[in-house]
């Protein structure tokens, strides 16, 4: 039957236990080092001394999203790192030869690379940032006395995933404690979701376009690709408002709703096409050098 060539149950479940048992290693010695990597990026950046004055920075949401954002490289790293058969000429031919669909290897690697790798990744975050807090906070000492400071659960917030839909915290600083957190839109929010979303997928699904050093490449790929945007938001800047000096952008923003503007929902509709393109873009590629 033609659906049982396109994609088989039992056959797919074979993929998947095939490529665990080969790169069990490999993917536990990842998991190892991104939480040991996260712990320390966390606990370095947090506050160990108490200083007894009247100002201080709270390390809260902003930092935590900061670090959420720079941890986002690791796994875009990870996901780029898909199809790893592929850089090999001595394994390409082997891995598409295998008795297993176009569809089914390109899924396998799409539920490993980012389904699994953005739950173990967030997994990972929430511990590393507890754990941290945790060790920070044993270890904080006041400043003046240098005895251990008991109220650093003030100082260092608990972190939660709903600080990272924080527009920004403001901290009323004068030794009231008060905190005024302001949040993003929920169309914000969606919108840099998709646009994160976007960016794992064309790393996952571009990098099918180079063999060697796949994933330098797509990220050099990325970078080109930025600055032909930005060349020709200029152009368009100097075509539209002549009064547009050198390499300034020029962007009329209005509001197309009481919490939308134009730019916020051309970015969301870009990022939705690129989601609904780049997936099935990658697949066809895929296919293409079974063929």
């Amino acid at each position: 039957m033609k659906t049982n060539q396109f994609f088989s149950f039992s056959r797919f479940y074979k993929l998947l236990k095939n490529d665990l048992l080969i790169n069990y290693k490999q993917y536990l010695f990842t998991v190892i080092g991104a939480f040991i990597v996260g712990f320390v990026i966390l606990y370095s950046s947090m506050p160990h001394i108490h200083f007894n004055d009247e100002y201080f920075s709270i390390f809260g949401a902003s930092k935590y999203k900061s670090i959420f954002i720079l941890s986002l490289f690791g796994l875009g790293a990870f996901v780029g790192l898909a199809f790893p058969n592929l850089s090999s000429k001595v394994k390409i031919s082997s891995y598409l030869l295998m008795p297993t669909s176009i569809f089914e290897k390109f899924l396998s690697q799409f539920l490993i690379r980012i389904m699994a790798g953005l739950a173990i990744f967030l997994l990972i975050f929430w511990i590393d940032a507890h754990l941290a807090r945790f060790v920070s906070l044993s270890q904080m000492t006041d400043y003046q006395t240098h005895q251990h400071y008991a109220e650093g659960y003030k100082i260092i917030e608990k972190f939660d995933f709903k600080m990272l839909v924080y527009g920004h915290t403001e901290h009323n600083q004068t030794g009231t404690n008060v905190t005024r957190i302001i949040y993003n839109t929920p169309f914000e929010s969606w919108t840099i979701s998709l646009v994160f979303l976007s960016l794992g997928f064309y790393l996952f699904s571009v990098r099918l376009f180079f063999q060697k050093l796949g994933l330098v490449k797509t990220v050099i790929s990325a970078v080109v690709l930025f600055f032909i945007g930005a060349v020709l938001m200029v152009g368009f800047s100097h075509l539209f408002y002549p009064e547009t000096k050198g390499f300034d952008m020029k962007l009329q923003t209005y509001e197309l709703s009481s919490k939308v503007n134009n730019f916020g929902f051309w970015i969301f509709v870009m990022a939705c096409i690129s989601i609904l393109f780049l997936l099935p873009l990658g697949y066809f590629k895929l296919k293409e050098k079974q063929v």
